[in-house]
């Protein structure tokens, strides 16, 4: 695996590695984001983030929110599987930006990129809400997979607020016990959400959680999967790995 590209930025090692056509980003070893300009599957958490969206009819989800855009793996997914037409992208790492967009091709029609903080973001917008907020903020300088942000009842009642009322909300999790004993968890998230799921794939230990407004379930997703002719393949190939399990 080829470095192509690196920096140094305030104690944070980044690189850029190429395997094939594959990119990966890194920073201090950990990888944040993957990219393949011909395949839409990583087979690891990045595939969990836009899966949610097969939870509903992916053509109505016109609006995304990506908090933690990393090397913006999920973006060539989104913009292939749902019915964006705007895709709001937030990082506060200008690295993570620059990758994004000089080798992970964000450079899309209706993708606006921000470099800002996301709490600054979340508390000051005043637009219209999303059909589809995916959270995945996790701190550059970590050694381990730990969320830059608690989520307790003021972040996630803040991010409930951007969310449509036939919306979805993703958040990712370093670990089951991460969410377990987060607010999160409790009884009192609940309120305003339909159900919950928890995603996960045996490449990973990250818990991806999943609030959707409206009533839906695992064999819903699952029968839109296979109804998306390259999602199908992927699933009978193994390339999209994936168990989902209803919450309480």
């Amino acid at each position: 695996m080829a470095i192509i590209w690196q920096q140094e930025r305030d104690g944070v090692h980044y690189e850029v590695r190429r395997h094939g056509q594959r990119l990966r980003l890194l920073a201090n070893g950990v990888q944040h984001s993957e990219y393949h300009p011909e395949k839409f599957f990583t087979g690891s958490v990045w595939d969990l983030l836009w899966l949610p969206a097969f939870l509903v009819e992916p053509a109505r989800i016109k609006r995304i929110l990506v908090l933690g855009l990393g090397g913006g793996s999920v973006v060539a997914p989104l913009l292939r599987f749902t019915g964006a037409e705007e895709l709001v992208a937030v990082d506060l790492d200008p690295i993570h930006v620059q990758v994004a967009r000089e080798f992970f091709a964000v450079e899309q029609p209706g993708v606006h990129c921000h470099c800002m903080d996301a709490r600054e973001f979340v508390e000051s917008y005043q637009g219209e809400p999303f059909d589809l907020v995916i959270e995945d903020l996790f701190a550059p300088n970590d050694t381990s997979v730990t969320r830059a942000i608690p989520a307790q009842a003021d972040w996630c009642r803040a991010l409930g607020k951007l969310v449509t009322r036939d919306g979805l909300l993703v958040m990712n999790f370093g670990d089951w016990a991460e969410y377990r004993d987060s607010w999160a968890a409790s009884d009192k998230a609940r309120s305003g959400w339909a159900e919950r799921f928890r995603l996960s794939t045996p490449d990973c230990h990250n818990a991806v959680l999943v609030f959707t407004r409206r009533a839906t379930s695992s064999m819903a997703l699952r029968e839109r999967l296979q109804a998306e002719p390259l999602t199908e393949r992927a699933l009978h190939s193994g390339d999209l790995d994936y168990q989902i399990r209803r919450l309480a």
